[in-house]
């Protein structure tokens, strides 16, 4: 199965490696990143997220590891790591041939 990504996308898988990505029960449209900025700042990540969990690269942590108010972070899946360590894998490359 090919997996094709768009830059936005792939920020997106960045920032759930990083846990910056979450989801809080209290809204209709629950999911947020958060932009380390500065100034920091959260941005809806609902519709972004969709493509990434109908392809099964990201997922939500347990209820078990919930905050006191309810909100998850994402994590990503097996095959969300595969795809982003190929993605890093052709970055590196496209580096190493301007380079040379």
């Amino acid at each position: 199965m090919e997996i094709a990504l768009d830059t936005e996308q792939v920020q997106l898988l960045v920032a759930v490696e990083q846990q910056r990505v979450h989801m809080d029960p209290r809204y209709t449209r629950p999911d947020f990143e958060k932009d380390p900025g500065p100034p920091m700042t959260l941005k809806r990540a609902t519709q972004r997220l969709a493509p990434l969990k109908r392809m099964r690269l990201v997922e939500l942590v347990d209820e078990s590891e919930a905050s006191a108010y309810g909100l998850r972070l994402y994590k990503l899946t097996t095959l969300g790591e595969q795809v982003l360590a190929e993605v890093r894998d052709l970055e590196a490359t496209a580096r190493t041939e301007v380079g040379a």
